[in-house]
């Protein structure tokens, strides 16, 4: 660990990854759901991410909202080269990245920075010590703009209170090892799955340990490195976070995360009265926290809370457009809920779907589908806040352009495919977000935005790229034995993206 890291693990960089919950309409669409005011974040409006990391997600959003401005502040000199080097390859011009410490953030003249509509945080206040949360709402409190909004997300308590002894173990078992990290948090995350094998009796009291190892085990291992090997590492309750962020005047305008505030989704039905009841907004996040295991929180304050008139709200819902993100077809109606699961109603979901098949709309256009204007209001709100919330529709930007600046960087990044990690992401304009791909349609993208416009020539193409990394199995886990078999699932698949999946992404701007 460097000298200068304080704590915080600096000898493995972060993962280079999009969170779409930092767009900038998806946060305004979270505090609309809530009838609370958004700023505008149409053209002018500025954007600041708090330990930006690579840079990828803030590139994204640079290229998907080219009237925005926005700034980027990690640390890490090593991530803040890689996020120039690639904001330079895509020729953006509306982002800037400073590889600074909360610290010397705070010691800028008052000049040097703007006053910021967003400023956004994902993962970083629980992974920093006392002092930088400290110096974190200084910051808030010195940048932010009177209404502006600020995105903090971060490991919660109750939910994440029988990792922690966990995450004690990982880091002690690592500081006895040697090699690298990323192999180190691996062993030692193994090592815990042994101890449970081993009927330890910590473990077999804390069942919910179990799953979290394997799912991290699932994880990319520098991430690993950096949700367990942070000295300051300190999962919190939202009514602490909540408090701390009054010190920038900042007060609770919604959750990120769409379903966790409709709260016969996200409470057994023997707590929803008292929950409902409960006008004190800390106090009833902090019964639904108790109420489900949600050990992560994505929440979004505001300097200023200001609650629409009803009518108002109304309003301006019904002039929210929306728009798919995959095929109608590909759309699963079964939704993870803190309560469970829950399945949509095909004859609400599907008529909403197919609408949005044909070309975006607004809310109030889907309100009149015949099967939906039947059921009550609250069918549609739900259902959208599902649809959303699950990414499978999003708002459409406030200031979609031609999109010529999203397929730059596309093109930077998707020319990139033979010597980096395919992205999961790319810039999408119309919604002024990234949208979901992975390696092989990443591989189609990189034929069509070369100007290949024949269908079986880039399927072709597409395949002789795959072979080199070998070929992706299908579903059920089988792949072809045989050479002949396996290069044409490889053009099947390409195929039907190329049907399917193309004119969506020609739509949203991808391309």
């Amino acid at each position: 660990m460097a000298a200068w890291s304080g704590g915080y693990f600096t000898d493995v960089q972060y993962t280079n990854h999009f969170y779409p919950q930092l767009a900038p309409g998806f946060m305004a669409f979270a505090c609309l759901r809530q009838g609370v005011r958004p700023p505008a974040l149409g053209p002018g409006a500025r954007y600041l991410e708090l330990g930006c990391g690579q840079g990828y997600g803030l590139n994204l959003l640079a290229a998907a909202n080219p009237g925005m401005a926005f700034w980027g502040v990690d640390f890490h000199p090593g991530q803040i080269a890689n996020a120039e080097r690639l904001a330079d390859a895509a020729g953006l011009s509306n982002v800037t990245f400073a590889d600074l410490s909360f610290a010397q953030l705070l010691a800028l003249p008052d000049d040097r920075l703007p006053r910021f509509e967003v400023i956004a945080l994902h993962g970083i206040y629980s992974w920093v010590d006392d002092a930088r949360r400290a110096e974190i709402v200084q910051i808030l409190d010195r940048l932010l703009k009177p209404g502006g909004l600020v995105y903090v997300s971060y490991n919660c308590l109750p939910a994440w209170a029988p990792l922690i002894p966990l995450q004690r173990f990982v880091a002690e078992h690592v500081s006895r090892g040697t090699g690298e990290a990323e192999t180190r948090v691996v062993a030692a995350l193994q090592a815990a799955l042994q101890m449970i094998e081993d009927k330890a009796h910590y473990f077999a009291n804390a069942p919910s340990v179990k799953p979290a190892i394997e799912r991290a085990l699932r994880q990319p291992a520098a991430y690993l490195v950096h949700e367990y090997l942070h000295e300051g590492s300190k999962p919190q309750f939202h009514a602490d976070v909540a408090r701390e962020l009054a010190g920038a005047r900042l007060a609770f305008a919604a959750t990120a995360n769409a379903v966790d505030d409709i709260v016969h989704l996200a409470a057994p039905r023997t707590l929803q009265t008292a929950i409902r009841e409960t006008s004190d907004r800390i106090w009833r996040e902090t019964l639904l926290d108790h109420a489900s295991h949600k050990p992560f929180r994505r929440d979004i304050f505001v300097r200023g809370r200001n609650v629409l008139p009803r009518q108002e709200m109304s309003d301006r819902l019904n002039q929210v457009r929306f728009a798919l993100l995959m095929p109608a077809k590909d759309v699963s109606l079964e939704f993870p809920i803190p309560a469970g699961r829950l399945t949509g109603d095909p004859g609400v979901y599907g008529p909403i779907l197919d609408a949005l098949a044909e070309a975006p709309r607004c809310y109030g256009e889907l309100a009149q589908l015949p099967s939906v204007s039947k059921a009550p209001p609250t069918v549609l709100y739900q259902a959208i806040a599902l649809l959303v919330g699950s990414r499978k529709i999003h708002p459409v930007s406030e200031a979609a352009d031609g999109g010529e600046t999203a397929r730059a960087f596309n093109r930077a990044v998707l020319s990139r495919h033979a010597h980096e990690p395919t992205p999961g992401h790319l810039a999408a304009p119309l919604i002024g977000s990234g949208v979901e791909v992975n390696a092989a349609e990443a591989l189609v993208l990189w034929d069509v935005a070369e100007g290949k416009s024949d269908a079986a020539v880039i399927a072709g193409l597409g395949a002789e790229e795959m072979a080199k990394t070998g070929a992706p199995r299908p579903k059920d886990g089988k792949a072809p034995a045989e050479p002949a078999g396996i290069e044409a699932e490889r053009q099947a698949r390409i195929a039907g993206f190329i049907e399917a999946k193309l004119p969506l992404y020609r739509r949203l701007g991808v391309v």
